[in-house]
């Protein structure tokens, strides 16, 4: 038996006002160094500034007075963060013992597993900060982190912000899949059940960085209408149906499930075909065949690759060739090649998955940065839905 507290989840929003800040709007400033919180009467919208590091967004978030820097995860629905015990070099840890306001769930574990890694650790209620104050959840469950395998350990955060679906029979069942995310918990108090998602790249030039905000959508963001697409709630993501391509404004046929994912990595997934077609219009393209890399499409980072249309629900989002070259690699791709040769090289942002005549590639596909970098996002929870639109100019 797990025993589990027997405390509720109260929650707290705090009005954070400081002197460059209106009640009415936010200013840039207020994006980058501060924290907005708008009072619609009994109704509350929130702005959390968001760092992107290597390929994640990050918060800075707080549990019991404890500062840590979190991946915000659309892709899962666990909350978890390093504990103490478990951290290496610079990271940042949460002590329990340190926290006076913690209620461990007795003898209660979790396990999350991901591609090439996992973590597992106990699990705890205690009060959960976004930011210096804009939102907080009291008695907030969460993972404490006790074994992590290498590749957790290597990544430039020290933990997961789960914006998933509560339950769920995700491939990753742990007990935090039944406890609600901060969405589901932040729900009540919200003037709208969705969360916006600002991720524009900030090689777009604009002077703010990428922010989330809980509570509403900002129209001035994006340009047009928004498309939307019901999402699949048969596991605890985000999920769009029937997702397909055009490559250069020539459609293609095949369809896809695929999650949207904001903790993931720098790429978008198609089926084999789709991918195929899309590199036979690309040179000096390769396959990486050595560990992480296995089932890796490699390319030059000065690239100059064709744009992407995906066709999601009831409308078409244009991902330009520019944000398609991915990231540069950062380990050993092929036993053959020398660390030298890797130089220039990108893992590129249009990747398998399924099965492929080469072998078989992450079962699961995922729209990922190369989307977030083009689209402003609007994420219902009561629906469910996702919406989107290009960033305005």
């Amino acid at each position: 038996m797990h025993p589990r507290s027997t405390g509720t989840c109260a929650l707290v929003l705090s009005l954070v006002l400081r002197a460059s800040v209106t009640v009415a709007s936010a200013t840039h400033d207020d994006i980058l160094t501060g924290v907005r919180l708008e009072d619609r009467g009994s109704h509350l919208t929130a702005i959390i500034p968001v760092q992107e590091v290597e390929n994640h967004w990050t918060a800075n978030v707080s549990i019991g007075g404890q500062q840590v820097i979190l991946c915000i995860d659309t892709g899962s629905t666990p909350s978890w963060v390093t504990g103490f015990e478990t951290a290496t070099g610079s990271r940042r840890s949460y002590n329990v013992s340190n926290s006076v306001t913690a209620r461990p769930h007795g003898n209660e574990r979790f396990y999350e597993a991901f591609p090439q890694s996992s973590v597992s650790g106990i699990v705890v209620e205690d009060t959960v900060t976004l930011a210096d104050g804009a939102a907080t959840v009291n008695n907030f469950a969460i993972g404490v982190v006790d074994h992590k395998s290498p590749g957790i350990a290597d990544q430039p955060f020290d933990g997961f912000l789960g914006l998933g679906f509560q339950g769920g029979a995700g491939p990753n069942v742990s007990s935090l899949n039944s406890k609600p995310t901060i969405l589901e918990s932040l729900m009540p108090s919200l003037e709208s059940p969705v969360l916006a998602l600002n991720f524009r790249d900030i090689k777009s030039g604009l002077t703010t960085g990428p922010y989330m905000e809980f509570g509403r959508a900002d129209q001035t963001k994006y340009i047009g209408n928004l498309a939307k697409i019901s999402i699949k709630r048969s596991t605890n993501r985000w999920t769009a149906g029937n997702v397909s391509f055009s490559i250069n404004g020539t459609q293609m046929t095949e369809e896809a499930d695929l999650v949207f994912d904001t903790g993931g990595d720098n790429f978008i997934n198609a089926p084999f075909a789709i991918v195929n077609e899309y590199y036979s219009r690309v040179t000096d393209w390769r396959w990486g065949s050595q560990g992480t890399f296995n089932c890796t499409i490699i390319v030059p980072c000065d690239s100059h690759l064709p744009d992407l249309e995906m066709h999601i629900g009831n409308g078409t989002a244009k991902i330009r060739g520019e944000y398609m070259t991915g990231r540069p690699l950062n380990g050993p791709v092929n036993p053959s090649w020398s660390q030298a040769s890797l130089s220039g090289l990108c893992m590129a942002g249009l990747q398998p998955f399924g099965t492929y005549p080469y072998g078989t590639c992450p079962q699961i596909g995922l729209i990922g940065a190369p989307f977030f970098h083009e689209q402003y996002t609007v994420w219902n929870q009561a629906e469910p839905s996702v919406s989107y639109a290009p960033y305005a100019q």
